[in-house]
């Protein structure tokens, strides 16, 4: 293999990989796709924010920005919208609430710059159900990302039922089990 060669060989992989990381921070930091709030509520979790609190449901879950389902909820005389995951997601393991209904959520609080309070919910109790879920694990890592498949949890007071999905993680090249 000749030096020129080599060189040329070298600068490809030096750019792609420079084009791949930048790629994955552009998700991290601020991508484009956001949407009016300016969260990412997918990656934006921050630990150093989580809080549990406790309010009265006055929005039942429904869709909010990119396909994502929410709730809004008050708390003394603020509102929050509480930011429960994806809709495939939450129509899988999501918990019934209804307006009216006692809340505490343990989430990752942000100030959107809509000027709207957002919690990007990791656990809800429905207090006046009895139900509980959780959307993420204890490092904010959303369960319903590949690697946290088989962590899935859903509790319901009729028989204390419980499901447990498996590992399947997708990417471009199939599928991989995870344990």
């Amino acid at each position: 293999m000749t030096t020129g060669r080599l060189s040329s060989i070298c600068i490809r992989a030096l750019f792609l990989n420079c084009f791949l990381l930048g790629t994955a921070f552009a998700g991290f930091f601020g991508s484009d796709d956001k949407g009016k709030s300016g969260l990412d509520f997918i990656t934006g979790y921050d630990i150093n924010t989580v809080r549990t609190m406790s309010g009265t449901v006055v929005s039942v879950p429904h869709s909010g920005e990119r396909e994502c389902i929410v709730l809004e909820i008050k708390i003394g005389t603020q509102s929050h919208t509480v930011f429960l995951g994806p809709g495939v997601f939450w129509e899988k393991n999501g918990i019934a609430i209804n307006v009216k209904d006692d809340l505490s959520v343990k989430g990752s609080k942000a100030q959107g710059k809509d000027g709207v309070s957002y919690v990007l919910a990791q656990k809800l109790i429905n207090k006046s159900t009895g139900t509980h879920v959780d959307l993420r694990n204890d490092n904010g890592d959303p369960l319903w990302s590949g690697r946290n498949a088989g962590n899935t949890r859903m509790d319901s007071p009729v028989g204390n039922m419980r499901s447990q999905g498996g590992g399947m993680m997708r990417s471009g090249g199939g599928g991989m089990m995870r344990h």
